[in-house]
């Protein structure tokens, strides 16, 4: 056994709910890798429950700090500027100085982080990269500048950065492909995943995932249910409101006009996918989530009109779901803003569903180019985040 009783300590943001579950997976895994050269870790930043779980100290919780569009974050700027005070005090006093900054996602917020450390000269890692093939490729050369490693999640992404400049770029695999190829030998026969939550197993299942933020759900549930209430009538569907962990279960009573069952088990929602028929998805990684897990869907996204403007301008893809983007083409349609309506989403599923086996079909080997291509990929983030 190598031993090395240096002690580390890792700043790690993840900001958003989807980066709380990869970010805690990674640091379970570098706690057994140091354990293994009985060395001492310890996690300090931002992070959710699955990160405060795995024993980080979190200054700051991820539901507080995750905000979608540019009119919402203006609402809150007093907020984040002592979010970011705070941390970079944290870099610059001895006690607490990290050995590393580990950035997950969440590039708002991070790049600022990851100017700070470069300026005190400790050591970046960001794990899931911003995506600027997607939006702000200006923002490539300043990525490569301040990154001292850049672990990504797509193949493409490899090339991107190093053609760019930043040599020490590593595709690690889809942190996705890992939980669910963890998951799926686990999963239960249909009739008795409803039974264990209570949903009907004569119906098919058609599931509403609003967003892991209060302002989405503000903006979408109210229509996405009444959608679903209406598909769901003509089909003989369950409709079930897929909660999100990062928010409260009574936030949904507010917005939900339609009683509707609700399912909130976050560890079990890519079972209830695997079982379900349709999806109405919130645009991001759930639409990824649902296109791996073989779930054939619409896309549908709504925010402030500036902030999809502004959006707009920035954006260089002719789509905005992970899943159409990894696919590289259309499959699952996108409502937006004004066409994110009771009357279109419900139409659009008419269609979804009179192709459903040819949907189902363009889905299948997708994740086979996103696993990893070697060890599990929250070994290898945990081993860029110790640096062994």
């Amino acid at each position: 056994m190598i031993q090395d009783s240096r002690a580390q300590t890792i700043l790690l943001i993840a900001g958003e709910a989807s980066g709380d579950r990869i970010a805690a997976r990674a640091i379970k895994a570098a706690k057994i890798l140091a354990a293994e050269r009985q060395q001492s870790i310890s996690f300090i930043g931002v992070g959710g429950d699955e990160c405060q779980a795995e024993g980080m100290q979190c200054l700051y919780h991820a539901r507080d700090m995750s905000v979608v569009g540019l009119i919402e974050v203006l609402r809150r700027a007093s907020f984040f500027r002592e979010a970011l005070k705070r941390v970079t005090v944290l870099m610059d006093e001895e006690a607490t100085r990290p050995d590393s900054v580990v950035l997950v996602d969440y590039p708002g917020f991070n790049i600022r982080i990851a100017r700070e450390a470069k300026k005190r000269g400790i050591r970046v890692v960001w794990y899931v990269s911003p995506q600027v093939w997607a939006w702000h490729k200006s923002r490539l050369p300043e990525l490569v500048a301040l990154v001292d490693e850049m672990l990504v999640i797509f193949p493409f992404e490899e090339k991107l950065y190093r053609d760019a400049g930043l040599a020490n770029a590593h595709f690690i695999g889809h942190p996705l492909m890992e939980i669910i190829d963890d998951e799926a030998p686990r999963y239960s026969a249909r009739e008795d995943f409803a039974v264990k939550y209570d949903l009907d197993a004569s119906r098919d299942w058609l599931l509403i995932f609003s967003g892991s933020r209060p302002e989405e759900v503000r903006r979408l549930l109210p229509t996405l249910a009444s959608a679903a209430d209406q598909t769901g009538s003509k089909h003989n569907m369950q409709p079930i409101v897929v909660e999100a962990q990062s928010i409260e279960s009574s936030y949904y009573e507010r917005y939900l006009l339609t009683p509707l069952k609700r399912f909130r088990d976050h560890d079990a929602n890519h079972e209830l996918m695997h079982h379900a028929r349709l999806g109405i998805l919130k645009s991001g990684t759930t639409t990824l989530e649902a296109a791996l897990l073989g779930l054939p869907g619409i896309i549908c996204y709504k925010t402030h009109p500036l902030t999809f403007a502004i959006g707009k301008r920035v954006v260089t893809l002719p789509y905005i779901g992970l899943a159409n983007i990894v696919i590289g083409r259309k499959l699952y349609p996108e409502l937006l803003q004004l066409d994110c309506s009771v009357e279109k989403i419900s139409a659009v599923a008419e269609e979804v569903l009179s192709g459903e086996a040819e949907f189902r079909t363009s889905l299948q080997g997708l994740g086979l180019s996103l696993r990893s291509p070697g060890e599990p990929t929250s070994v290898r983030a945990a081993r860029a985040i110790l640096n062994y």
